[in-house]
């Protein structure tokens, strides 16, 4: 196997792990990963701004809104 083939398929099993950890999390807790990082940043430094908890947590500002919306 050449090296971008071995590459892709560690990839692939990251992303797998990933997502398999996300719905069992999502069963036990109700949230899924990306909700628990944003209620985590809220619990951890109250009042912070849309846009902090966008930057610790790697996501688009849009994003965050609209998981604070569903969490709403």
């Amino acid at each position: 196997m050449q090296r971008d083939e071995e590459l892709l398929v560690a990839l692939r099993r990251v992303i797998r792990a990933i997502d398999m950890r996300s719905k069992r999390l999502s069963r036990e807790v109700g949230l899924t990963g990306p909700q628990l990082l944003v209620m985590q940043n809220i619990g951890k430094f109250p009042g912070i701004m849309v846009r902090q908890i966008a930057e610790n947590i790697n996501l688009s500002p849009a994003t965050v809104t609209s998981i604070l919306d569903r969490l709403e």
